[in-house]
């Protein structure tokens, strides 16, 4: 009985070893890049339903009344390579983005929600829009009465979630 079939199988070890290493290597970078595709594709799908959460809580309180307030917790981090850059929110009066909620990434992309029908004018604690730069905080909305107009008004709250 010889082993000559084994020392065989031996030399070729190393070789075999060597190309399961190229085979494994030349394969990280597209499973690094699908994943970070994932993670960017997860995050807008947050961010867009966030944005329409902002606009559902809107028209809920703009249909309540005057003295309607309600609150929600809001969270745009992410692990991607695409990220929050700020988020603005209505307009002053007559102002064209007195309806909109923009949010702006660090590409320079932006995801834009309109609050219509019915339209629902927003603005910040002053005559203007409300800029936010953090990606976790609180929002608070309430309905007031502005030059005999109801607007929602929109207030940052420290993060609380």
């Amino acid at each position: 009985m010889t082993l000559r079939g084994d020392a065989e199988a031996l030399e070729s070890l190393p070789l075999k070893l060597i190309i399961v290493a190229v085979v494994a290597s030349l394969s990280i970078v597209p499973a690094a890049e699908a994943l970070d595709s994932m993670k960017t594709r997860e995050f807008l799908r947050r961010a867009e339903l966030q944005l329409d959460r902002i606009g559902a809580t809107a028209h809920i309180v703009a249909i309540e009344g005057p003295g309607s307030s309600r609150a929600v917790d809001l969270d745009f981090s992410s692990d991607s390579g695409l990220a929050f850059a700020k988020l603005a929110i209505g307009d002053g009066q007559n102002g064209e983005n007195m309806s909109a909620i923009v949010l702006e990434l660090t590409n320079g992309a932006r995801l834009v929600k309109l609050v219509e029908n019915p339209p629902v004018w927003i603005r910040g604690p002053e005559d203007s829009g409300l800029v936010i730069s953090s990606p976790k905080f609180g929002l608070r909305l309430t309905l007031s009465i502005v030059n005999s107009t109801y607007c929602v008004q929109a207030e940052v709250q420290p993060w609380i979630s």
